[in-house]
């Protein structure tokens, strides 16, 4: 799409605002193109050039890595929290984290909002010298990378033994520290980059032994029409996505969204992928004004019933909690505030 600010071959991306784009403000362009015209299915993604003639090479998927966070996934009953990247400045705060929780999956940022914090993929990999029980999953985004740069960030992830990835496009970097994105590939064709090379392989057409790979895992909006969401997710589902994560989930109308885009979802694809809805706790007050200028809904309804409106939604199989605290001590409060409060209304 040559009118699309970031060049991307599958738009729109999470940059969308009340239908403009992040970047100049003007109308996105994807948005009217999967508004207007009916798609088969399989012209919903279109492939990096590069990548497609990759695909001969493929001689099969790896094993998928077994981890608790997916059985219970399975189960309908996973829960994962974000690493607290503002609140831990030293090492041994790592362990202070894992020691005082008790979660599934360790998902680990990218920079949220484009406030520069850790490489995410080289947090993981200490998380998982750890050796303790929660699983992790490093968030990589296109924004930063260029296709090199984001196939050794995959490559590692998988040697290293991430449970899983989370692939997005990436929160615009003039949010915070004015950058150069990159933008080689859109988040559709980053999913398809990663399931390559979890197959063993490389852009360079090097075709390595792997024997089993993370998990791939992407992002749903539930705040974008049920319409557009719906061709969004299943571009994602043939690129390769095996589970959503939400945006964050502030308001019962984001709830009964993911339903509502689930439902449309089907018309592309008869696939049960299972959504793991991301909530913030605290929802503060100074929090919901930011929360709106994105685009996120901001409801008044409490945690616990918010909670229960996601527990209703059948296709939630699971939570990822985002403890909002630049203090450690704080954040290792809230967060057995929160995980109370969770086991009250889930068991």
């Amino acid at each position: 799409m040559t009118t699309c600010p970031k060049d991307l071959l599958n738009g729109p991306c999470g940059g969308v605002l009340n239908e403009e784009c992040e970047v100049d403000g003007r109308e996105c362009p994807w948005v009217r193109v999967l508004e207007k015209f009916k798609m088969n299915p399989a012209n919903l993604f279109e492939e990096h050039p590069l990548l497609l003639e990759l695909e001969d090479l493929v001689n099969g998927d790896s094993i998928p890595r077994a981890s608790v966070f997916w059985q219970n996934l399975e189960k309908g009953k996973a829960l994962s929290v974000e690493f607290p990247v503002a609140a831990v400045s030293k090492p041994h705060e790592s362990l202070r984290v894992f020691r005082g929780i008790s979660a599934d999956l360790i998902t680990v940022p990218d920079n949220p909002l484009g406030y520069p914090h850790y490489d995410p993929v080289a947090v993981a990999c200490y998380l998982k010298s750890l050796e303790l029980r929660s699983g992790v999953m490093p968030h990589i985004t296109a924004k930063d990378r260029n296709l090199n740069a984001l196939t050794s960030e995959l490559r590692t992830a998988q040697v290293f033994g991430c449970e899983a990835v989370l692939l997005t496009t990436g929160d615009w970097p003039s949010f915070a520290v004015p950058s150069r994105p990159v933008f080689d590939v859109d988040a559709s064709n980053l999913i398809r980059l990663a399931r390559l090379v979890f197959a063993g392989v490389m852009p360079t057409k090097e075709v390595l032994k792997v024997e089993d790979r993370p998990r791939v895992a992407s992002v749903m909006n539930p705040h974008y029409r049920p319409k557009i969401e719906a061709k969004r997710l299943a571009r994602k589902l043939i690129a390769g996505s095996e589970a959503f994560f939400t945006q964050v989930v502030a308001a019962r109308e984001s709830a009964t969204g993911i339903s509502k885009i689930i439902e449309e979802l089907k018309k592309y694809a008869e696939v049960d992928v299972p959504i793991i809805a991301s909530v913030l706790y605290p929802m503060k007050e100074e929090i919901k004004p930011f929360l709106r200028a994105l685009g996120i809904p901001v409801g008044d309804e409490p945690f616990e019933v918010l909670l229960e409106e996601l527990k209703a939604v059948e296709a939630v199989r699971g939570l990822n909690l985002i403890v909002s605290s630049r203090s450690l001590e704080e954040w290792l409060g809230l967060w057995r505030e929160a995980r109370e409060i969770i086991e009250g209304v889930f068991e």
